[in-house]
């Protein structure tokens, strides 16, 4: 109970109050101001996740920049002689792998080049 009214007060005092311009009506925030009309802001890149890879049904992203990455499965993976298979990393048997870089007893979770 104290818990839920010491957030309520913190989401309270955090609120900040709209800035108004000098004609009376809402000032744009500066961020807004700045953007080209129509312009989509860039969203940054998520980090990758650590724990992708470990379990037999992840795809796991490629690094930033990989042409690699644009390969959604196993199959076209293979296809591309520029890529190999993402290593599987988590329990089981050790893993063996053919000559492309591909594991021919564990799953394969992405795709990175060479």
């Amino acid at each position: 109970m104290i818990l839920i009214l010491v957030l309520a007060v913190a989401g309270l005092s955090c609120r900040a109050e709209t800035a108004k311009s000098p004609e009376g009506g809402a000032a744009t925030p500066p961020a807004v101001a700045s953007a080209a009309p129509g312009a989509a802001a860039a969203a940054p890149e998520a980090p990758p996740d650590p724990g992708c890879g470990r379990h037999a049904g992840d795809w796991c992203a490629a690094p930033a920049g990989d042409p690699c990455g644009a390969h959604k499965n196993v199959a076209s993976c293979r296809a591309d002689a520029r890529c190999t298979g993402r290593k599987f990393r988590g329990e089981g048997p050790e893993c063996m792998f053919d000559e492309a870089g591909f594991s021919t007893n564990c799953p394969t979770v992405g795709c990175i080049s060479r």
